[in-house]
């Protein structure tokens, strides 16, 4: 994206699991790790849940709080809020769940997220979403906001 962009920027848009969006959006668990390089996410920007499997969104949170940790730190810290089970987070940091290789990488970023919601309506997407996830403008976000 494009310096001049940067200002336009919403958010982000992350594909997951449907059973991880429950645990978000129903279970209380309102922490979201990814391993990202999405720099320009600052609190008060929205994250978007894709259901990758059913291809919807379905639901959104507002960054609180923004932590970069090392993996073992941060489920020690905030396993209560971590929406992964214990050998799901165990998985995720140390095989990637796209390419299947070993990470070489033990920093994690964690989403404190508030005002968790699903979308009365799961609706498609405009773009297509990668694998890890693409960022959302705010005009993008005006025409999926539900």
């Amino acid at each position: 994206m494009k310096k001049a962009n940067a200002e336009k920027i919403a958010g982000a848009i992350f594909p997951i699991s449907y059973l991880h969006i429950i645990r978000l959006l129903k279970d209380k668990k309102k922490i979201f790790v990814k391993f990202t390089r999405f720099k320009r996410l600052k609190k008060g920007s929205k994250i978007i849940f894709y259901a990758s499997g059913e291809k919807l969104l379905v639901g959104e949170g507002t960054i609180a709080n923004i932590e970069e940790l090392d993996t073992e730190t941060a489920w020690r810290r905030y396993e209560q809020l971590i929406f992964l089970t214990k050998e799901e987070y165990d998985n995720y940091v140390t095989k990637s769940p796209i390419t299947r290789e070993n990470r070489e990488t033990s920093y994690i970023t964690l989403f404190t997220l508030e005002n968790l919601r699903e979308f009365r309506t799961p609706t498609k997407t405009i773009k297509p979403i990668t694998p890890t996830g693409c960022y959302m403008t705010k005009e993008e976000y005006i025409k999926m906001n539900r």
